[in-house]
């Protein structure tokens, strides 16, 4: 059965496609089988597949799109199909992005260091847990120094919510590699970002006890 990542956030620009491409690209890499679905009509994910899709030096990922009331026979064959499933859910609260997090194992919530960020993050943090799940914070585009990064750190801890330790930093490397249909850990494998990814992508399968294909 695959294990189910949904990536949610009601505020646009946080970098939930972003998350959602170099999550599949370094899963891809270890080995494992990946399938993306693309719910977010602006349809970015897709987008990155489809020139992932025509390369033929990465491992395969295969995003999909889905309509508002597919989701859930789609799910049903990539369950088999695959190891690992990225949900790539739009800028929202809306009915698509509960039917991701109801059916995701883990619902990833990419969120930037600012106030306005963690203020804007809590309608959705609210809906994961209507649905019986718990957000996964993941710091992305983390400053190298603000004073602001910790409190808002701090301020995450004080409402007991997950984060996880690794975080993304902001760098240009991330968004270069999915120009080309890639991600960092394929176009700048020794770079810090793809240091980072890996990183976060090892943290998910060690909490989930995921197994690396043979």
């Amino acid at each position: 059965m695959a294990f189910i990542i949904a990536i949610a956030q009601r505020k646009g620009g946080a970098g939930k496609t972003t998350l959602a491409c170099q999550l599949a690209a370094a899963f891809a890499a270890e080995g494992r089988r990946v399938c993306g679905f693309d719910l977010d009509e602006q349809g970015s994910f897709l987008s990155w597949g489809k020139r992932r899709a025509i390369r033929n030096d990465v491992a395969p990922v295969e995003v999909r799109s889905v309509g508002k009331f597919g989701l859930s026979t789609a799910l049903w064959g990539a369950r088999d199909e695959a190891d690992i499933v990225i949900l790539d859910t739009p800028p929202s609260v809306d009915l698509i992005v509960r039917q991701a997090v109801r059916a995701a194992d883990l619902a990833a919530t990419p969120l930037q260091l600012s106030q306005l960020d963690l203020d804007a993050v809590m309608p959705t943090a609210a809906l994961i847990g209507e649905e019986g799940k718990t957000p996964y914070f993941i710091i992305n585009r983390a400053p190298p120094r603000a004073r602001i990064a910790d409190l808002i750190r701090a301020e995450i801890r004080k409402h007991n919510l997950p984060l996880a330790a690794a975080e993304l930093g902001n760098r240009a490397a991330f968004s270069e590699s999915l120009a080309s249909g890639r991600g960092v850990v394929e176009s700048a494998p020794s770079s810090p970002a793809a240091a980072e990814i890996r990183a976060l992508a090892a943290e998910i399968a060690e909490q989930h006890q995921l197994q690396a294909a043979a």
